[in-house]
């Protein structure tokens, strides 16, 4: 059932162009290629991501009440063609609470306001919960400083439009919102069919495993500097797992920021994981960023990536 509503959204955004005068109309897109070089003598060329978006807003005289989002992306020297994000959304009042259905980020831990897809340095979802968008169904809105999220979703990843066990996957967070400040709670519970590529899949020679997590975020701007932390503990299947993230982005400049990362995640040993770089917008919507590293612990790996990034964004 799931599969199908995503199967629908995907050809009701081929004819959202036809709609342009029914409400606002956004188109974006960008490229991202990088240079990685790892352990000194391994070298790659590589287009990490080529991608465009539609988004397709419906108004009434309540205001804004249908969003339609469809993006596709060519990954990997366009050798991965799959969606990103590509669902409807229907707004409540005030958009206090929202429906939306298809494919989209799951709503836990920092995934829910901070993507990291297109930056060299990460979070932690690939060795966390091996999943970070799925297809299903998410109930979303806000009450007071309160924001909440609530989604059931296939546990299959980007890759796959079935759901090949009948499995769910719960996730939620909680988050409040204060004037400098954002902390949330979230859980998930289920089964998950890894990505084929992930780190998750690799400590656990299994395509699925059934995960519990119990998650604390936290972002603190302050000025030019944005901290952010994560911290998690769970189980895959019967093995107690946890771990965290720090991250600092730091604006030197208006254009100049200065990025740190550090990461720790223990399952079966544990990994480490500790990098550095700088992100300069040369022209608008232009990024050149360069950044190193280095993972070590369980395995010791060492990348060195300079990405040029450009990205951009029509108003219709």
């Amino acid at each position: 059932m799931i599969s199908k509503i995503f199967i629908g959204i995907i050809l009701y955004l081929t004819l959202l162009p036809s709609f342009a005068n029914a409400g606002s109309l956004q188109i974006s897109g960008g490229v991202d290629g990088r240079y990685v070089n790892t352990d000194g003598n391994e070298n790659d060329v590589v287009v990490e991501g080529l991608f465009l978006n539609i988004r397709k807003v419906f108004s009434d005289e309540k205001g804004d009440r249908l969003i339609a989002v469809g993006q596709l992306d060519m990954d990997n020297n366009f050798k991965d063609i799959r969606p990103y994000q590509t669902y409807l959304q229907y707004k409540g009042p005030l958009g206090k609470w929202n429906i939306k259905a298809g494919h989209y980020i799951l709503p836990f831990g920092l995934l829910s306001n901070y993507d990291t897809e297109r930056l060299i340095l990460k979070t932690i979802e690939d060795v966390n919960m091996g999943i970070k968008l799925d297809t299903g169904v998410e109930l979303l809105g806000f009450f007071k400083d309160f924001d909440y999220a609530v989604s059931l979703s296939q546990g299959a990843g980007r890759n796959r439009l079935t759901d090949v066990d009948n499995d769910k996957l719960l996730t939620a967070r909680l988050g409040w919102q204060g004037e400098d400040i954002n902390i949330g709670i979230s859980g998930l519970i289920g089964e998950v069919l890894t990505d084929k590529y992930s780190l998750m899949r690799q400590d656990l020679s299994q395509k699925s495993v059934y995960e519990k997590r119990i998650g604390l975020d936290i972002t603190k701007f302050a000025g030019p500097l944005i901290l952010m932390g994560e911290f998690l503990v769970g189980e895959d299947g019967k093995e107690t797992v946890g771990g965290g993230l720090l991250k600092t982005d730091y604006a030197l400049t208006p254009k100049l920021e200065l990025n740190l990362k550090y990461a720790h995640w223990q399952r079966s040993g544990g990994r480490n994981f500790i990098g550095a770089g700088f992100s300069y917008e040369l022209l608008k919507g232009l990024f050149l960023r360069i950044a190193d590293e280095y993972q070590f612990g369980k395995e010791n790996e060492n990348a060195a990536t300079f990405q040029t990034y450009f990205e951009f964004a029509k108003q219709f």
